[in-house]
């Protein structure tokens, strides 16, 4: 009995070790596809990844030259070793940016302005382990868009009409804190040079002793503006300007200014210092000097200067200015994308003309205050075709200021001073003779409401520096000589308000009446020196550069 159950357990333990060969042969056999069928699938993820890249690649190429959109994809395909699909699909369309949402959704197929391209492709990826369960092949789709990132340089200013040189000279002697005596030729000379942006901030850098390593790290930096003024004679080389502004540099203050806010180098500010930006980016010597000088002094402080009798018919003339300090990312040029906006600084002027007395009083006094707000242009649309150097267009939509004039005074001078607060106007006091006499005006000239107006330039306009002028009215160009023409003067004699007694409003009226057309070119000078336009204002494009592109999705 006991020989024969031993025979069965060996029998039983054989029979076991056959059932575990036949389990370990079936599950290594499992293993083995498995394995095989991950390798195909991560072959076939591998693929779509290199497809993707080189997809990518192939957007943005296309996305550079819009016209030529399909070839630039398929030779980008091409160079990346990616065999010529026939499943390429090459749209082209619209992608805005600010659209919100879901970002892929963004572009818009046949979309007007053509300004991005999609690109989807299927290819056919053999399948080696897996074919039982995938077929010999598999699809696999990629999709790649880009948008091309068309670049403008452009600018918003004043441009210097008829310059008195005294007025000027009070002005820029006072910004600097020190005494400047130009002539008008020094002015026009100033005015009329140019310099390119990207050559300024290697020379400030310089200067500055900047350890620079982009253009943005110089543009973010403290910098004097001693060294600025220097910096723009060293690029411009011609010994009359390098003089000129190595006179102005010799007596600037010490104040130090961010370049970065008046000057936007948009996506291109990323670029190592002297690096080629691929357009150009000129900009007035005067309105970049000025612009600085605005810069340094802007705020909430308060500028005095005598422009003194230099002003034939009047007898003493003082000026007081406020300039907006600039709010962040409102440059006066800018190198950027569709959307970018470049400002004027906001404004407020203060005018006490003094004439010679009529009716055996000593003099006549007349305030004037001026509130301009700040113009603005944003870059709308730019193009480029086949040959963008003859092609090339850009379009801005530009917002001249309000602008507001008085003949009276501010009732609150630290309100008048605060640019955040509205201007609060009272009569003007032009006569004052205690127990004896006394006159008031108030007279007012403005535009309240601005609408933008789209102003574009084409490749020649670029070329020859054109700037083209927006404005809403022209009434504020000569506001002044038209409000003392038709001013209204209250006459208190003896202590009673006797309304317009006719003799002596008259005889205050003849006097004061052509007061105006003196101070009109003085105000004018005075704002279009600070690159600040009465109800208009001048704008320029630089150039275009449509070969930049970025991937959207």
């Amino acid at each position: 009995m006991i020989r024969r159950a031993l025979d069965l357990l060996s029998r039983f333990r054989r029979h076991e070790r056959g059932s575990v060969s036949i389990l370990t042969v079936a599950f290594g056999g499992c293993l083995i596809a498995s394995l095989a069928i991950t390798i195909d699938l991560a072959r076939l993820h591998l693929e779509r990844r290199e497809n993707q890249g080189a997809l990518d690649l192939a957007a943005l190429s296309a996305a550079r030259n819009l016209v030529l959109a399909e070839a630039s994809a398929r030779k980008a395909l091409s160079d990346n070793g990616v065999a010529l699909p026939s499943g390429l699909v090459v749209t082209l369309g619209s992608y805005v940016a600010t659209g919100g949402g879901d970002p892929t959704r963004r572009f818009v197929a046949g979309g007007k302005p053509t300004n991005a391209v999609q690109l989807k492709m299927t290819t056919d990826n053999p399948v080696v382990f897996g074919r039982a369960i995938f077929g010999s092949s598999q699809k696999l789709t990629t999709v790649a868009t880009a948008v091309n990132t068309r670049l403008a340089s452009f600018t918003i200013g004043s441009r210097l009409a008829s310059l008195q040189g005294g007025v000027a000279n009070a002005l820029l002697s006072k910004l600097l804190g020190a005494s400047v005596s130009l002539s008008v030729m020094d002015y026009n000379s100033l005015a009329d040079a140019k310099i390119e942006l990207p050559k300024l901030l290697q020379a400030v850098a310089t200067r500055a002793h900047l350890t620079a390593v982009t253009y943005d790290d110089v543009l973010n930096a403290q910098v004097g503006v001693g060294d600025l003024l220097n910096a723009i004679g060293d690029v411009l080389g011609t010994p009359t300007l390098k003089y000129l502004l190595q006179t102005l540099a010799q007596g600037a203050n010490v104040k130090k200014i961010s370049l970065a806010t008046m000057i936007d180098f948009g996506p291109l500010a990323k670029l190592q210092l002297g690096s080629p930006i691929g357009l150009s980016a000129s900009a007035s010597v005067l309105q970049t000097v000025m612009t600085a000088l605005g810069v340094a002094n802007g705020g909430a402080n308060q500028i005095d200067f005598d422009i003194g009798a230099q002003i034939p018919g009047l007898l003493a003339l003082t000026a007081s200015l406020n300039i907006g300090e600039r709010p962040q990312s409102s440059p006066w040029f800018g190198l950027n994308t569709e959307g970018a906006t470049v400002r004027t600084a906001q404004t407020r002027l203060r005018l006490n003309a003094k004439i010679g007395g009529v009716l055996g009083l000593a003099s006549i006094n007349l305030p004037v205050a001026v509130d301009v707000a700040a113009s603005q242009a944003t870059l709308s649309a730019s193009q480029c075709g086949r040959n963008p150097k003859t092609d090339a267009t850009a379009t801005l939509s530009v917002t001249p200021s309000i602008g507001r004039i008085w003949i009276g005074q501010p009732k609150n001078l630290s309100r008048w001073n605060d640019m955040t607060q509205a201007a609060d106007i009272g009569p003007a006091t032009l006569v004052d003779v205690p127990l004896l006499l006394s006159a008031s005006a108030l007279s007012y000239v403005g535009v309240e409401t601005t609408q933008a107006s789209n102003v574009t330039f084409t490749a020649s306009d670029m070329a020859a520096g054109t700037m083209k002028t927006v404005t809403n009215t022209s009434i504020l160009q000569s506001a002044l000589t038209s409000l003392t023409k038709n001013l209204s003067i209250t006459v208190n004699l003896l202590g009673f308000t006797l309304g317009t007694p006719k003799f002596v409003t008259d005889t205050l009226a003849a006097a004061v009446s052509p007061i105006g057309a003196l101070l009109d070119p003085v105000l004018n000078t005075l704002l279009s020196t600070l690159g600040v336009g009465l109800g208009q204002a001048d704008v320029s494009v630089r150039g275009v550069r449509c070969d930049g592109s970025a991937l959207v999705g």
